[in-house]
């Protein structure tokens, strides 16, 4: 909606905006609306002479509301998106309305044979398989869960391959590095001789004051031609992992973190929607993002977790698939009127991967709370300004959209890292280089 973008546009622009934040990873300042329902099929950058020479050809497999495409588009990288796989309805009517369908393919992955997709003549795989088998809340039921078998048929097909990609990106939850689907993917890109970087990182390090601990898979089919490639990170032959699990199975594989010293990230305030902007953008929706008292009250009874945050913290609940759906699961919640509620106790909640505990606000009957918005959370996502959602979609499966989506600001950096040795794309830079 174009009341939505708008609103968006104008808070990139804001000065409010963290400098950090705008100095590590560029704002997108000129995309503009979607005219039709769709975007163009590429960016051009014009900016450096280190930028792209050539365009290329990425494919998207569990494509979901576009995220990876998104994290190409901020990232500066000249693509085009050959076929972006998703079964998804409500991820399609997402993705097609700001990219548009030509690539589009409603095709289950595990079903793909290594015919289909040399036909393609991909540069690049980008893939955020289902991370239900592998989360630490879940059945960790990995190989022998069927939501795994579109991820090991890419496994398959890629040794098959006449034509495979070059390059190869993957994002799951913290805890697919120790599952055999990785093992089964690094003894496959082993045969061929790739090279692998692999990362724990979190959207608070590039200044976003969301919690989303997320494992990043990087891998190339031979070692960055360049010395700027290894200042980002440590490539290692996937053989040498491959033997390392072999000979100290159950061990868990060391995981990369950001090159520099992360800072405090952004008050969560400087993200959230002015209350005039709010009010607009309820209307659109059609809906109030208000949390009823007798909702809350259910979701006590549960457990104690609240998930309330105020405008100044530095950091904010991740975002789940149940994100929208209290009393069902958890959802990070705001107080509507700071003034109105006064002081709320704070209690630290433990971080699961051993990071600084989070704050949430012990929630009192009468405070009253709000879902963040769709608009404020593809701003805590990352995605660039120009994103929006269909009309016809409800606030529930706009949350449950997200929830599932992935940090377009966090991808875009490990695309520069993974293609900025090669002249594809401008070389990413270390935050503390950029500070004047």
């Amino acid at each position: 909606p174009t009341q939505v973008v708008l609103v968006c546009l104008a808070w990139t622009r804001s000065s409010s905006l963290p400098r950090d934040f705008l100095l590590h990873m560029e704002v997108i300042d000129d995309v503009h609306p979607p005219q039709g329902g769709s975007r163009s099929r590429s960016r051009s950058r014009s900016k450096s002479n280190s930028l792209p020479r050539s365009r290329l050809r990425i494919v998207e497999f569990f494509a979901g509301m576009g995220g990876m495409r998104s994290a190409a588009d901020v990232s500066g990288l000249s693509f085009e998106v050959v076929a972006a796989y998703e079964i998804s309805e409500i991820c399609a009517k997402a993705y097609q309305h700001n990219f548009g369908s030509d690539e589009w393919f409603v095709k289950t992955i595990d079903s793909l044979s290594a015919e289909d997709l040399d036909k393609l003549e991909a540069d690049v795989w980008l893939m955020s398989p289902p991370c239900q088998p592998f989360t630490r809340s879940g059945r960790q039921k990995d190989t022998e869960d069927n939501r795994t078998m579109a991820l090991l048929n890419l496994v398959k097909v890629l040794g098959e391959m006449k034509r495979r990609p070059r390059f190869l990106l993957l994002e799951n939850v913290i805890g697919f590095e120790q599952s055999g689907s990785r093992s089964q993917l690094i003894s496959a890109l082993a045969g061929l001789g790739w090279v692998c970087a692999e990362f724990a990182l979190h959207p608070e390090d590039f200044g976003l004051p969301n919690r989303r601990p997320r494992y990043y898979g990087l891998f190339r089919e031979h070692h960055p031609q360049s010395e700027v490639a290894d200042r980002w990170c440590k490539w290692t032959p996937a053989k040498e992992l491959a033997d390392a699990q072999s000979g100290n199975k159950g061990a868990a594989p060391a995981l990369q973190g950001v090159p520099w010293k992360a800072s405090l990230p952004a008050p969560l305030g400087d993200f959230l929607q002015s209350p005039a902007d709010l009010e607009a953008e309820e209307k659109l929706l059609g809906e109030s993002l208000e949390i009823p008292q007798k909702v809350m009250e259910k979701r006590l009874e549960r457990d104690s977790r609240c998930d309330v945050h105020i405008r100044s913290d530095h950091s904010s609940g991740c975002f789940t698939k149940v994100n929208g759906r209290l009393p069902r699961g958890h959802s990070p919640l705001v107080v509507i009127d700071e003034a109105e509620t006064g002081p709320l106790e704070e209690r630290q909640r433990v971080s699961a991967d051993g990071r600084d505990p989070i704050i949430d606000h012990v929630w009192q009957p009468g405070v009253r709370l709000r879902y963040i918005s769709p608009v404020e959370q593809l701003r805590l996502m990352g995605y660039p300004a120009a994103y929006s959602f269909p009309p016809d979609l409800t606030f529930k499966d706009i949350a449950s959209l997200v929830g599932n989506s992935l940090n377009v600001k966090v991808v875009a950096w490990l695309l520069r890292v993974l293609l900025g040795g090669e002249g594809l794309i401008e070389a990413p830079e270390m935050l503390g280089e950029r500070r004047h």
